[in-house]
C-alpha cells in the first residue's frame, strides 16, 4: 500500500524526507525477529510489549554469567550499567548523566513527588483520567497540606491553556502523561514546558506510553520517568528517570542509599566503604538508591540502542501510518473510533467503541488478535514492526 511521503521535523537532524512505502519495507526484514508475529496479530503495546532481540540476547548472556558468578564480571557489569544508561540518553535525545535507572514508572514519579521543593500551602496540577501511577504519587502529598489541582482534558488531551487557566502563584508543579493510556491523546510538551518555564513551575512527565515509539523534544521538561515493559520492548521491572542537567545539583533526593554517593555510584570502588561521606552524586545516579535490577535494566538498555539504531523519527512515521491504515478501516466498517488524535499529537493508540467491549476483546484474544480494554473502549497499540496484514485480521475479526 503506497501512502504519499510526509515531511517529518525531527529535534536534531531538522526536516528530513521520509518515503512511507520504503520504510515499509525496510521494516519487513525487522519484523521476522519478534517471534510474536508467527502466531498474533499483537497489537497490545500499551499495555506490554514483547522483548526485543537485543534485550532477549542480552538476557540470555547475563543468566548465564549469573550460572558461573565471579568477582572478574564486577567491572563488566559497571561497563554495562554505564552503556545502558547512555543509551537510554540517547533514545530521548539526553546529554550523557541526565538519566539513571529507576526500578519502574511508579517509583520514579514518587521520587519526584518527594525529592521537588514544596511548602504547605503550594499545589501541583495533574489531569484526570491519567493512569493512577502519576497521580497517587502526588495525592500522597496531601498528607503535608499540598493542594492537588485536577484538570478535566479534552478529546485531544491537556492544552496549555487549561493549564493557565488553573495555575496561580502558588502552583510549584505540573505532572502530566506524556501519551495517556485509555485514549492516546499526546500533549504538546515543548509549549507546556514552555508555560512552565515562564512561571517557574517544574515540568514532571510520565512517558512510558511514548517512549519507544515517537520523537521526544526534552525542551522545557524538568523530569521525564519511563518504565519498561511497553513500547521500549524491554521487561518489566526496569525503568529510567532524566533529570535536568542544571536541576540535578539541587534536587535532594528523599530516598538515597549507597549507589546514590559519589564514592560509589560508579560501582568499582569497594575499599573505602565504611568511610561514611554524605556526598551524592553529581549525576543523575544520585537518585539510585542501591543494586539494580541487572537483567531488566540491561535489557531495556539493549532495546534503547536497538530502538534508536532504527531511528525513532521513522518508527513514527511508521506507527502513524499504521494507526491511519486501522481508522481508515474502522470508518469505513461505521465503527466508532473514539480517541484519535489528529496532526502533531498522534501516538500509537488508537481506541474504538464496541457494543460490549469485553465481550469483543475476548472474542478477538481468542482468534489470536490481541489488544486490551480500557475505560470501556477496545485499545489497539500499534508498534513498528506491525503491518497492514495484522491490522486486516482485526478488521476482518470485527
Amino acid at each position: 500500500r503506497v501512502v504519499e511521503a510526509e515531511r517529518m521535523t525531527t529535534p536534531d537532524k531538522g526536516h528530513c524526507e521520509f518515503d512511507l512505502e520504503d520504510i515499509r519495507i525496510n521494516f519487513v526484514e525487522e519484523r521476522r525477529r519478534f517471534p510474536v508475529t508467527e502466531r498474533y496479530a499483537y497489537l497490545n503495546h500499551a499495555s506490554r510489549g514483547p522483548l526485543s532481540p537485543p534485550a532477549f540476547a542480552v538476557i540470555e548472556r547475563v543468566a548465564r554469567e549469573m550460572l558461573l558468578v565471579h568477582p572478574d564480571q564486577q567491572a563488566e557489569m559497571a561497563r554495562d550499567f554505564r552503556d545502558a544508561r547512555r543509551s537510554m540518553a540517547d533514545l530521548i535525545g539526553a546529554p550523557e548523566g541526565s538519566t539513571a535507572f529507576v526500578p519502574n514508572d511508579s517509583a520514579g514519579l514518587a521520587m519526584a513527588a518527594g525529592s521537588l521543593p514544596l511548602r504547605a500551602g503550594d499545589n501541583v496540577i495533574c489531569a484526570r483520567g491519567e493512569f493512577p501511577a502519576n497521580i497517587y504519587p502526588w495525592l500522597n502529598l496531601t498528607r503535608r497540606d499540598i493542594e492537588v489541582r485536577f484538570i478535566e482534558p479534552g478529546p485531544a488531551g491537556v492544552t496549555p491553556d487549561q493549564v493557565r487557566e488553573i495555575m496561580d502563584s502558588r502552583t510549584r508543579i505540573l505532572a502530566l502523561s506524556w501519551v495517556n493510556f485509555s485514549n492516546g491523546a499526546r500533549i504538546d510538551t515543548a509549549a507546556l514546558g514552555s508555560l512552565c518555564a515562564e512561571r517557574g513551575i517544574s515540568f514532571v512527565v510520565d512517558a512510558i506510553q511514548g517512549v519507544g515509539a515517537l520523537q521526544l523534544d526534552l525542551a522545557g521538561i524538568d523530569i521525564l520517568v519511563c518504565g519498561g515493559g511497553k513500547w521500549t520492548l524491554s521487561p518489566q521491572g526496569g525503568g529510567f528517570i532524566y533529570i535536568r542537567p542544571d536541576l540535578i545539583a539541587n534536587l535532594q533526593p528523599d530516598h538515597v542509599g549507597w549507589l546514590s554517593m559519589a564514592a560509589h555510584a560508579d560501582l568499582e570502588r569497594f575499599d573505602d566503604l565504611t568511610q561514611y561521606s554524605f556526598d551524592l552524586a553529581q549525576d543523575a545516579r544520585r537518585v539510585e538508591t542501591g543494586s539494580n535490577a541487572l537483567l531488566a535494566q540491561l535489557a531495556m538498555g539493549a532495546s534503547c540502542t536497538y530502538l534508536h539504531g532504527l531511528n525513532i523519527a521513522r518508527i513514527e512515521t511508521r506507527i502513524v501510518q499504521l494507526c491511519d491504515y486501522l481508522i481508515e478501516g474502522l470508518q469505513r466498517k461505521g465503527i466508532p473510533v473514539t480517541a484519535p488524535v489528529a496532526g502533531g499529537l498522534r501516538s500509537g493508540v488508537v481506541c474504538f467503541a464496541a457494543d460490549d467491549p469485553a465481550v469483543t476483546v475476548r472474542q478477538l484474544i481468542e482468534r489470536d488478535v490481541i489488544v486490551s480494554l480500557r475505560e470501556g473502549n477496545i485499545r489497539v497499540g500499534i508498534h513498528f514492526y506491525n503491518n497492514e496484514e495484522d491490522v486486516d485480521r482485526l478488521l476482518d475479526a470485527l
